[in-house]
């Protein structure tokens, strides 16, 4: 999730109709500048290389889990239809093809295995969510800082994982305590604004990404 401010200047974003490496690719009304998911820049237009704050507030989750915090949603009804049975995307996630047979040359990992992603200090970094469930503290080799990433195992594709940044010394500790130490605001630790994909909608914009294992 990215803030709309950008350079004191409030920004309306819709979908450009355009892919990047099979990405969206968002543009906005106001300059008429072209954005990538996948890197948080502009790639085009009148703010041409400039960079979107990204915000760690994003959630996602099962309409189950969401009916059960908001038990009084709406739902937007089209011709009295609530729901489509035969969803396009069913068939692309229970698959192991890319969006339209996209190639990455990158073999770190199968092309759609689930990763978190995020970038910082000016780097790319990824990890696989089968090398966090259950929790897991990857040392970044960057200055004195560490991140913990949290899955619960079995935790559906559809669920967000969580992630903060923690001291360096942390690396190779329990993360029970730290994780609950994370969750309940402690200043020594701050949550990472990342969000889950897929590894090669990942890699194939960001390909000096590092893999964290």
């Amino acid at each position: 999730m990215y803030d709309r401010n950008v350079n004191g200047r409030e920004l309306n974003f819709e979908a450009s109709g355009a892919l990047l490496q099979a990405s969206l690719v968002m543009r906005d009304r106001e300059t008429d500048s072209w954005w990538s998911i996948m890197t948080a820049t502009s790639i085009g237009g009148q703010l041409d290389d400039t960079r979107l704050t990204e915000l760690p507030v994003g959630r996602k989750m099962t309409w189950g889990e969401w009916v059960a915090i908001h038990p009084d949603t709406k739902i937007l009804s089209v011709r009295g239809q609530e729901h489509v049975r035969s969803n396009p995307f069913d068939s692309y996630f229970r698959s192991d093809e890319t969006f339209r047979g996209l190639v990455v040359e990158d073999k770190r990992l199968p092309a759609k295995e689930p990763v978190y992603v995020f970038h910082l200090d000016g780097g790319a970094f990824a990890a696989a969510h089968s090398s966090f469930e259950g929790g897991h503290i990857f040392d970044l080799g960057v200055d004195d800082r560490a991140v913990l990433l949290y899955r619960e195992p079995g935790l559906s594709f559809y669920a967000s994982s969580e992630a903060y940044l923690v001291p360096g010394a942390s690396a190779g500790r329990s993360t029970a305590a730290l994780l609950e130490r994370s969750r309940s605001g402690d200043p020594a630790t701050e949550r990472l604004n990342g969000f889950d994909t897929f590894w090669y909608s990942w890699v194939a914009v960001n390909q000096n990404s590092a893999l964290l294992e």
